[in-house]
């Protein structure tokens, strides 16, 4: 393949935070996943029968070979065409060393080709240390995959579907001949297909591949993840198998790590971590592992994390039991975590310790926290609380107009069936039926809103006056709706008038249902299930690193869109940032006079 020569990308400075509602939303196949809809349930299935699994403690982190990290670093140092023999990948390049990070990727197709288009450049900025200089900012030699590679479950073929394809699309286009590396950690939605998928992208490849076993690059498999498990029963009734993808290979990038875990040299003193915690816990190998490969001589670390440290400028249980369980800390250790799983961009600071969340590579957006409530803003973040309420303001009419599936529907559908029959059928409305029904909807709505230390009490409330509201919207509308049929000509109580009402119900008790949602987002009470409701396709960006070559620190980039798929819409410059290895050799020499 002839390499193209681009001239760099010139981004824009990062937007203000103000509301914003019009959005482009992609039409190629697959679309975005829906989250209340019957692909987004299969997905949960597969969940369930993952943590089943986990349970069981059969745990595929057993059985695997991790790289040791000084072998690692000189397979990968091989790769880029450096020196193999050099004790870290900076010293190997003889140079600066420099890494794109991405996470939460394979969504929206459309999303994903817009996000590869914006990895796969090179980017000019003003030089901070030079007034009328330029700094370029060229594609990284290593590619970092911050987990949940595709959605609702990276199997291998939503990962071809949804990353391999569109990414592969652009990479025909921007191919300049250098060799680059693959790495990644996997997150819970790789889990859920035990692996499978994510080990066909990324685990190390022994030989070459004969040509019955290369696959398309650039083809989508329209049978879908239905189609496939149709495909599947009837092969598991005769007997036979069905075939899959050898491999997920992304043109221009060699796969390198053994296990889904793994450790490596970045420059004199700085090492890179990327630790598994499947769908609980590091595990006792890793524990292990991690000890073993910690710099004697007390260097810095590096982590990229599938599970944030903090989320929502509040600690998270998930990525705090990593650091547990691999005895650092953000403050007291100074280290620098790199993370997706919240998708939206945020930056903090814990004493020396940086902590960056950049979940923006392709998934549906999550919010800034709206209501701060005396929580320390973050130091960036994109998008912000102004974006975030308006957006959030959109979810009970995209709930109710089944933007967002139509099990919402038939769950309120469900929920009012038992008062419809029995007593509005006969022509009367019952408080006791609308108050069963609001106690069922308010002990829904609380499990769904989640037991949370020191937020149970205000769910709760939220719940049931929810609850409340859904229960007698029935009621009302029954009581109401004589007057109503009588002015056009209908019976109060004949079958078309009570299908009106029930239709009726079921508009209003879905919109109040999107308004709970929506009021815990607002209130900070629960920040995730609103927004995937949503599935809103902006403010998508992936991280730009320079390792610096002695070791002293790491300088980042943050590049994205607003509004991903919009015509008008250019790259800009969200944030930039430096993060200082002070455990770095060069860091820690006296100064000569």
């Amino acid at each position: 393949m002839i390499p193209v020569h681009r001239p760099p990308v010139r981004p824009g400075p990062a937007p203000e935070d103000a509301p914003r509602l019009r959005f482009r939303r992609g039409r190629r196949f697959p679309g975005p996943i829906v989250w209340f809809g019957a692909r987004s349930f299969w997905g949960h299935l597969w969940h369930l029968a993952a943590s089943v699994i986990a349970t069981e403690d059969i745990d595929s982190r057993d059985w695997m070979a991790a790289d040791d990290p000084d072998e690692l670093t000189q397979r990968v140092a091989r790769e880029l065409g450096g020196d193999a023999h050099a004790t870290s990948l900076a010293e190997a390049m003889d140079e600066d060393l420099w890494i794109d990070f991405v996470a939460d990727t394979g969504d929206c197709s459309s999303v994903s080709h817009a996000v590869a288009k914006m990895i796969f450049e090179d980017y000019e900025i003003d030089d901070p240390a030079a007034p009328d200089g330029k700094l370029l900012l060229p594609r990284g030699r290593l590619l970092l995959f911050g987990g949940d590679t595709a959605y609702p479950v990276a199997t291998e073929l939503e990962i071809h579907n949804r990353v391999i394809v569109p990414w592969n699309r652009v990479l025909k286009k921007t191919q300049d001949g250098k060799h680059r590396v693959l790495l990644g950690v996997p997150g819970n939605h790789d889990w859920y297909a035990g692996l499978d998928g994510f080990g066909r992208m990324f685990r190390r490849r022994r030989g070459s591949l004969d040509r019955a076993s290369r696959v398309d690059v650039d083809q989508i498999d329209s049978a879908g993840q239905i189609g496939h498990f149709v495909e599947w029963v009837e092969a598991f009734r005769v007997g036979k198998f069905v075939g899959k993808r050898a491999t997920l290979p992304l043109l221009g990038y060699t796969p390198v790590q053994n296990a889904s875990y793994w450790a490596l040299r970045l420059a004199p003193g700085l090492d890179l971590w990327g630790p598994d915690r499947q769908l609980r816990a590091v595990d006792f190998h890793q524990r292990t592992y991690f000890a073993q490969a910690r710099d004697p001589r007390g260097g810095g670390v590096m982590m990229i994390l599938a599970d944030p440290a903090h989320a929502f400028l509040e600690p998270s249980q998930a990525g705090q039991d990593i650091l547990r369980g691999l005895d650092v800390t953000l403050e007291g250790d100074g280290i620098f975590i790199l993370t997706g799983d919240t998708h939206h961009y945020c930056r903090q600071h814990f004493g020396a310790g940086l902590h960056v969340t950049a979940g923006g590579g392709g998934a549906f957006l999550h919010p800034a926290r709206i209501r701060r409530g005396g929580l320390e803003a973050p130091a960036a973040e994109f998008p912000g609380p102004k974006a975030s309420l308006a957006l959030a303001l959109q979810i009970p009419f995209q709930i109710a107009h089944g933007r967002s599936g139509i099990l919402i529907h038939v769950a309120i559908a469900l929920l009012y069936l038992p008062t419809f029959g029995v007593d509005l059928a006969r022509g009367s409305a019952s408080p006791n039926a609308a108050g069963i029904t609001a106690l069922c909807a308010a002990l829904a709505l609380f499990l769904i809103g989640g037991w949370r230390a020191g937020k149970a009490l205000r769910i709760g409330a939220l719940a049931a006056l929810t609850g409340v509201f859904l229960g007698f919207v029935p009621f009302v509308l029954a009581a109401a709706s004589p007057v109503v049929f009588r002015a056009i000509g209908l019976a109060p109580h004949g079958t078309l008038g009570l299908a009106l009402v029930f239709v009726a119900a079921i508009y209003i008790g879905t919109l109040a249902f999107g308004s709970f949602l929506t009021a815990l987002t607002i209130f900070g009470l629960e920040l995730h299930q609103a927004f995937s409701a949503l599935a809103h396709p902006g403010y998508k960006h992936f991280v730009r690193l320079r390792v610096r070559k002695d070791g002293t620190g790491v300088d980042g980039w943050v590049l994205g869109r607003v509004d991903p798929l919009g015509a008008r819409d250019a790259v800009v410059l969200v944030d930039r940032f430096t993060w200082k290895n002070h455990r770095a050799p060069a860091a820690t020499e006296p100064e000569t006079p």
